[in-house]
């Protein structure tokens, strides 16, 4: 096996070659970039960021010297892709190999002084995001009050999410057909004010779109709402539909809030193959961030 080589791409990120993996699991580059990369890559963009393309000189052996594409993976890209493999003693030795590179690449950095903490690149664009967006000073917005549930799903349940479907797609759209509810008599609910609006500048395909902002007086009514209503009831049909059945089934098993509503939920008889899909891919999404939330020590 060759030695996996890290480097820092143009926007400072910290990647591997799929070409190097590829020799490393000792695997065709191109069958890998078919059958693995580009499949998955919807899955892939929605955990661990889009994935950095370019055309590479053409394969050894290769007809009509066509250009070789190839990818530049992060740790967490590269682990997750590497995991969707069989576990066999070369993949997982690949694995370790892999986070060994990653880890001496870091400390070289850190010796030559450029201190950097592993894995807070996605943080500080969902950071960075926020501060995208003018909304006026008495309007809140779905995105920045419902953050923390990022961390209860990312950090206690150890499941990578997308910022955008995640606080805009399921929260958000959740807790504005909430708002519009009326009670049994026909009446809108005492405290809700006018819906106002600003421009979302989502960094991805969307780009800049409309999105609802709420009063200021509504915060605690949203605040009750995601933690009576949304995080008991909606967050497990969002990682259901998400990662399937068994996944949301472990999940909260592990979490001991496993109720009669989770049972229900993720009761299966006979896990289809589509199923069983969702379910290597929540594994291999969960074993490519183990480390995003370990301890950081710089020394």
């Amino acid at each position: 096996m060759g030695e996996i080589a890290v480097a820092a791409y143009e926007d400072s990120a910290l990647v591997v070659d799929s070409r190097l993996i590829a020799q490393e699991l000792e695997i065709n580059h191109s069958d890998w970039m078919q059958n693995i990369i580009k499949k998955y890559q919807a899955q892939t963009e929605q955990s661990f960021g889009v994935l950095r393309f370019e055309n590479g000189k053409p394969e050894v052996g290769s007809k009509g010297g066509r250009p070789e594409l190839f990818a530049w993976l992060t740790e967490e890209q590269s682990l997750f892709y590497v995991t969707l493999s069989k576990n066999s003693p070369r993949v997982v030795e690949c694995k370790a190999n892999l986070v060994k590179a990653f880890i001496a690449y870091r400390q070289e950095l850190r010796r030559r002084g450029v201190l950097l903490q592993p894995h807070s690149t996605v943080y500080i664009q969902r950071l960075e995001n926020m501060a995208d967006h003018k909304v006026p000073d008495h309007l809140w917005t779905t995105f920045r009050e419902g953050a923390e549930i990022l961390l209860l799903v990312e950090k206690q349940y150890k499941v990578p999410v997308n910022n955008f479907d995640l606080c805009d797609g399921s929260i958000g759209s959740r807790w504005k057909n909430y708002c519009e509810k009326k009670d049994a008599d026909g009446n809108p609910k005492s405290w809700l004010c006018e819906i106002g609006e600003y421009t979302h500048k989502f960094r991805d395909k969307r780009g800049p779109r409309s999105c609802n902002a709420y009063h200021y007086n509504e915060i605690p009514y949203f605040k009750a709402w995601l933690r009576d209503q949304y995080v008991p009831l909606h967050l497990p049909a969002y990682l259901l539909n998400k990662y399937g059945k068994l996944a949301v089934r472990q999940i909260y098993e592990e979490q001991r809030l496993l109720n009669d509503y989770i049972i229900q939920l993720t009761e299966i008889k006979r896990a289809s193959v589509n199923e069983q899909e969702k379910y290597e891919l929540f594994l291999a999404a969960r074993e490519a961030i183990v480390s995003r939330y370990l301890p950081f020590n710089p020394t």
